[in-house]
């Protein structure tokens, strides 16, 4: 045995060594310990080698102890740490400290480039189910570009990021290797060329997967479910003409958004979309989305559309008897107070099977200004005490600024009528709810707020109260369930604002922010699907629970050095556990088979390297 130095990066590497033969007869050599930068001392190197090998090979061999060298009491130091470290046992099997199995070093086995493996597996078959890649491919996307848009649909399933950070996430993901693609920041702009071409097809996209997922659920579809949200934007936006300042549903009415219509099925799964301005009313945008869908994306010849009471015009009405469809038609709560008298007779019928917290009651009458539509007056115990509450926390608030105004007027700090008048103004503007309920007026050095207590017992009286119109022959019972299935739209926008990374929208471009929207579509699409098949199999956890259980199924690389110098790696995916193979199970994915183990060999002068 002999000491090697050698330099790593600059630092020295102090390595005992011995010579032997393979199995060839070839003489080759293997490190017995590595000392890092150890300083051993220069002139009884060759004594402390000579000694370790004796005390390791003493007895073994038949050899006597001939050699007795003297050594400094340093040197008798560093020859016990190292018989310490690479002293063998008879035989040659098992050293101090490691022990060896069929040529495998146990104790230098690594594992390493661990990446994220289970939702990927799950994102993956979800693609192929819906048949994604073949349907790309006809529409003129070449292998890349699927297989990026692949990777962009993926993520925003499973964490939603920007398309910078998206490709850091992607790293750490088994998604490269499933799709055999990588993309580094100086690609970065392909990500951005892969949502102009998505976009570029959207109508046949969602045409075509209309009709996949008609086939593949084998659901009837009888009913469109349509409404409206809006997403908002951190900047001006001058570069995108539908970027509007509008009437925010996060209270972000300080920044531009455009809105998003959207259309589902009875069953929550989308139809169709478009990008609006971000002012548009929400009446003027059902006729561009029903360009987009026929009555015969439908199984039935007259699907009925669900709207809510921002939609209840009657051009809306006349649009959807042009366009083939019935419909279903939430009056705005103004109107209510038309049927006050109707609601006040009773004759209600009593859905069945509700506590009284949930009690729903509901009758049927004639429309007096519509021959052609019927009414379903509804009248709903939560609905009430929702709408109570929310009239009494606006009434609260209007009171704490009419009191400040007050005191305002009574210090003095206003004085001019004209400005007190723009004021009064601008208090009830901000309080519509409730300003109308009050009757305001400046006097000298004070503010009189007068509240009409008649028109507020009416207003709450009308609480829970709301009226559906319809051209259905059905009972009331049978069109109030019908108009609840709305939620499955509610709960649509739920997703893709909060899972699916419909917001934040960090773009600025018109076709990049509705590249951005119909990617989360697109990832809809594919939640969509897992959500069916984890409902036929009675399994009601949501995405999220999923993504977290299925996050710790990993694909690992690791590596078996051996004891002729050798290293055997390893590339297969993790065992997962009881969880996460049962929803494995229920989404008929065979993770082997997707990851199939690669081995291969690489060679190692230091096949017994060890670190003191």
């Amino acid at each position: 045995m002999f000491f090697r130095t050698k330099k790593i990066k600059g630092t020295p590497l102090v390595q005992l060594v011995e010579s032997y033969r393979n199995a060839e007869g070839s003489p080759r050599q293997r490190v017995v310990a590595s000392l890092g930068d150890a300083e051993i001392p220069v002139e009884e190197k060759a004594l402390i080698a000579g000694e370790v090998t004796r005390r390791l090979r003493g007895g073994d061999d038949g050899q006597q102890d001939w050699f007795e060298p003297e050594l400094s009491s340093e040197a008798v130091e560093w020859v016990t740490r190292i018989v310490q470290l690479a002293g063998r046992s008879k035989g040659g099997r098992k050293e101090v400290g490691r022990s060896v199995v069929d040529g495998v070093l146990l104790d230098a086995i690594e594992t390493e480039d661990v990446v994220q493996l289970g939702p990927q597996l799950v994102a993956m078959k979800a693609w192929e189910a819906l048949g994604f890649t073949p349907m790309l491919r006809d529409l003129g996307l070449n292998e890349s570009r699927i297989a990026t848009a692949q990777l962009m649909v993926a993520n925003r399933l499973i964490e939603p990021l920007s398309e910078w950070a998206l490709i850091d996430w992607s790293h750490r993901t088994a998604l490269p290797e499933l799709l055999d693609m990588r993309i580094t920041k100086s690609t970065k702009d392909r990500l951005y060329q892969t949502s102009d071409d998505l976009l570029a097809r959207r109508t046949d996209i969602e045409k075509q997967l209309r009709e996949r997922e008609r086939e593949l659920f084998s659901l009837g579809r009888s009913i469109i479910l349509y409404d409206v949200t809006n997403t908002h934007f951190e900047g001006v936006c001058k570069a995108n003409p539908k970027a509007r300042h509008g009437k925010n549903k996060q209270k972000r009415n300080d920044c531009r958004q455009v809105a998003i219509g959207m259309a589902f099925d009875e069953h929550g799964l989308p139809l169709a979309h478009e990008v609006f301005e971000g002012n548009i009313a929400d009446t003027r945008t059902l006729g561009a989305l029903l360009k987009r869908l026929t009555p015969e994306d439908c199984d039935t010849l007259k699907p009925v559309v669900v709207l809510d009471a921002g939609f209840a015009s009657q051009a809306n009405i006349e649009l959807l008897r042009e366009r083939g469809y019935s419909y279903l038609i939430n009056m705005t709560r103004g109107n209510r107070s038309k049927y006050a008298e109707s609601f006040r007779q009773g004759d209600f019928e009593e859905l069945p099977g509700r506590t009284p917290e949930e009690k729903v009651e509901i009758k049927r009458i004639i429309d007096p200004e519509d021959e052609m539509s019927r009414l379903v007056l509804c009248r709903s115990a939560q609905r009430r005490l929702k709408e109570e509450a929310m009239i009494s926390r606006a009434e609260e608030r209007f009171l704490t600024d009419l009191h400040s105004l007050r005191e305002r007027i009574a210090k003095g700090r206003l004085k001019t009528p004209s400005v007190i008048e723009r004021k009064i103004g601008a208090l009830q503007k901000k309080h519509p709810r409730v300003q109308r309920f009050y009757t305001l007026s400046s006097q000298q050095g004070g503010l009189l707020a007068t509240r009409d207590d008649m028109a507020m017992e009416d207003a709450i009286g009308l609480c829970g109260d709301y009226v559906l119109k319809t051209d259905q022959d059905m009972d009331a019972a049978t069109l109030w369930g019908l108009y609840m299935t709305l939620l499955k739209a509610e709960r649509g926008f739920q997703m893709l604002k909060g899972s699916l990374g419909l917001r934040p929208n960090y773009h600025q471009l018109e076709g990049r922010v509705d590249g951005h929207i119909f990617i989360s579509v697109l990832a809809y699409h594919l939640l969509s699907w897992v959500d069916y098949h984890l409902d036929q199999a009675g399994d009601r956890r949501e995405w999220r629970t999923l993504r977290r259980l299925l996050g710790t199924h990993s694909l690992v690389t690791t590596r078996l050095p051996l004891e002729d110098g050798r290293i055997l790696s390893l590339r297969q995916a993790s065992v997962p556990d009881a969880e996460q193979a049962l929803v494995y199970k229920i989404l008929g994915i065979d993770w082997k088979k997707a990851c199939p183990p690669r081995k291969t060999e690489l060679k190692s002068s230091s096949p017994t390297l060890t670190t003191l």
